[in-house]
């Protein structure tokens, strides 16, 4: 999972790595008039901005209200009036550490904001705007990102103009406002907009909705004072039912019929696993004041295993999806002999569907609307321009080919691949237990050849995982990465497992002390081999590593990850996990595995909303910011997810109970 819409926002904030080596071999008095030039900034763009009333010409109207204000702004701050001077103090300033990958001054944002000035005339606002200013003509070195200087000007002034008066500053200063032409992403003013329509529709669709569920909810309640049982479409629909079925707590039962007690571990952990590899993403991707120690963390062991380790979780969920597919579809087959292919995909429709479009229509009726950063405009308009682009083809779960570039909601690529592959299963699972252990190798073949797929894409385009290398790993994912013939590999095994298990479920296997000890070997060289070879690829010398290894990496290393997780299922399924058994099966897993579903939908829109959209400042990286960031996340996406859940999962499982029960009930 490590494309996701927080990626986005590494093409926008530019990262810059700048050794001690290079700092100590560079600062020396020839760049010193640089550094001067750097620092007079502020006070140099006042000074201009001053000047220009008198000397700029426009034309129109608003153009000459901006001039007229700012005017305004000159002879208050020479005057010493309070809002002039925090106006000005809300600029940028001089940032520490340039040459250490500080290149962000973004100044005060909300100080800015909050500028209010009644003048003689008109109201004076604060409109902050971040300007991306090359430095690359002014000799410093390592400045080829540019620095991002924010000002605060009058919100009347358009951001074209804005651009412009700027511009005339930096250009004869040897620097320039490279994004200028878009500056009206990078503004941020008080405008009068109002909803479009499908935030109006979204807004009485979601209030009409939460309205049933609250009144279903007080209903039963009543009943529930009354000591009496509440209808069953009432109970389907209540927030207090519902709220019960998430967490309720099963105690632990002995034998094979408790086939799923330490998937609810595996499936939670892989949830807990997918949202740090994300924030991680976030972390290598917002404005930050030290770089340098931001790489040195994600070149580290522990940096790369907990960053890129985390985007295996994603292959943990295929292979227990295609386990329990397959499970669920042999023991329909050895009850009634058939399978009803038509129902069996409505139940899946009906299951993810409903909560995965209000994830869509949140998205697109609110991103715009919820909040204001110096990121905001630029993060909700990828995210805008993709769903209004995407949406119908992620609503059919074929977005990972239709719109690979433009994903409405990167991470939810997932769900198009398991949707595509639980359409064919019943194709395969039926042959499977039509011809049993004959059909096995073909199963194995299609795997294989999805191994090979993603093999010889990486060699024939010369794919290198390494980000440093001339074909890095940004054109990768949709070759490999996104496309379901290159991931299907570990939901066939585990189609595969499922089969085993099946054959197995009358009685426990019992394992001898040698193929245990051998299974648990395997297990953990495959850990450490792939955490290993993880950070060779990724963050080594690339061109001292064969082409070839990063392509049987990237063909293999999923699949040998399914099986060190199917060896502990299987052993702890047959009793022989010993305590990793005891701890996968806890019972205080279930509610949070019940809960993955939607804390995987919301959890990307909450650290958009909250984190990278919000954010005013450049932070300093630290691993224990990491963490703290990490269980917040968990948390917050923990108490929304439950919402989600009770309002959009549990509702529609009751529908679909319904629906089927009076279908066959009427055959």
């Amino acid at each position: 999972m490590a494309h996701t819409s927080i990626c986005l926002v590494l093409r926008v904030v530019p990262l810059v790595v700048v050794s001690f080596t290079v700092l100590i071999g560079f600062v020396v008095p020839s760049v010193s008039g640089q550094f001067q030039t750097i620092n007079q900034i502020p006070v140099g763009l006042l000074d201009h901005l001053k000047r220009v009333p008198q000397l700029w010409n426009v034309t129109s109207a608003s153009d000459q209200a901006c001039l007229n204000q700012l005017d305004v702004f000159a002879s208050s701050f020479d005057a010493g009036e309070p809002w002039a001077l925090s106006m000005y103090d809300s600029w940028g300033k001089n940032p520490a550490g340039i040459l250490f990958g500080n290149v962000y001054e973004f100044g005060n944002f909300d100080q800015c904001r909050r500028i209010s000035h009644q003048g003689a005339l008109a109201k004076i606002g604060g409109q902050h705007c971040t300007l991306y200013v090359d430095l690359s003509r002014t000799g410093l070195p390592a400045t080829s990102a540019p620095l991002q200087y924010g000002v605060c000007m009058p919100d009347v002034c358009e951001p074209a103009l804005v651009a412009q008066l700027t511009n005339a500053y930096f250009a004869s200063n040897q620097m320039l406002v490279v994004n200028g032409p878009l500056l009206e992403k990078f503004c941020y003013r008080d405008e009068d907009k109002p909803f479009p329509a499908v935030t109006i529709v979204a807004i009485v669709l979601f209030s009409g909705y939460g309205a049933i569920l609250l009144m279903a909810t007080l209903v039963e309640l009543i009943f529930f004072y009354r000591k009496q049982e509440a209808p069953s479409y009432v109970k389907r629909l209540s927030f207090y039912t519902n709220l019960g079925h998430v967490y309720r707590i099963v105690p632990r039962t002995v034998g094979k019929d408790g086939v799923l007690e330490c998937v609810n571990g595996v499936r939670a952990l892989s949830m807990l696993w997918i949202i740090i590899n994300h924030v991680h993403d976030s972390a290598l991707g917002i404005p930050t004041i030290n770089i340098p120690v931001r790489q040195d963390y994600a070149e580290s062991y522990f940096g790369v295993l907990f960053h890129r380790l985390g985007g295996k979780a994603v292959d943990i969920f295929l292979m227990l999806s295609g386990m329990l597919v397959s499970i669920k579809m042999l023991r329909e087959l050895e009850k009634t002999k058939r399978l009803n292919v038509l129902e069996l995909w409505l139940h899946r429709i009906i299951r993810i569907t409903p909560a995965y479009a209000a994830l869509i229509l949140f998205g697109i009726a609110f991103v715009d609307v919820v909040g204001e950063g110096v990121l905001y405009k630029l993060v909700a308009d990828e995210l805008l321009t993709a769903c209004h682009k995407s949406w119908w083809s992620a609503l059919l779960y074929v977005q990972n080919y239709a719109h690979y570039e433009s994903m409405c909601f990167v991470h939810t690529w997932y769900l198009s691949v398991d949707m595509q592959l639980y359409i064919v299963s019943p194709l395969l699972i039926y042959l499977l237990w039509r011809y049993g252990k004959k059909f096995v190798p073909a199963i194995v073949l299609l795997a294989l050849l999805s191994i090979s797929c993603v093999f010889a894409t990486f060699m024939v385009n010369e794919y290198r995982l390494n980000r440093s290398a001339p074909r890095g790993d940004g054109l990768m994912p949709r070759k490999t990465y996104h496309p379901t013939h290159a991931r299907m590999s570990v939901w066939l095994f585990g189609v595969l497992f499922g089969y085993l298990l099946h054959l197995t479920r009358g009685a426990r296997v019992k394992l001898s002390k040698p193929v245990l000890a051998l299974g648990w070997l395997f297990t953990i060289a495959i850990l450490v081999v792939t955490g290993w070879s993880l950070k060779q690829l990724y963050i080594g010398d690339y061109t001292r590593i064969k082409p070839i290894a990063d392509a049987f990496y990237e063909a293999l290393h999923r699949s040998f990850w399914a099986f060190a997780v199917m060896w502990v299922i299987f052993v702890c399924i047959n009793g022989q996990g010993g305590i990793v058994d005891r701890f996968l099966g806890c019972p205080l897993w279930q509610p949070l595995s019940r809960l993955s579903y939607s804390m995987y939908l919301v959890h990307i829109a909450i650290q958009a909303i909250t984190l990278t959209q919000a954010i005013r400042f450049p932070v300093e990286f630290t691993v224990v910011n990491i963490f703290y960031t990490s269980f917040g996340l968990i948390c917050l996406s923990a108490v929304v997810g439950t919402v989600w859940c009770i309002a959009f999962e549990y509702p529609f499982f009751g529908l679909e109970k319904y629906i089927f029960r009076k279908k066959q009930a009427s055959d």
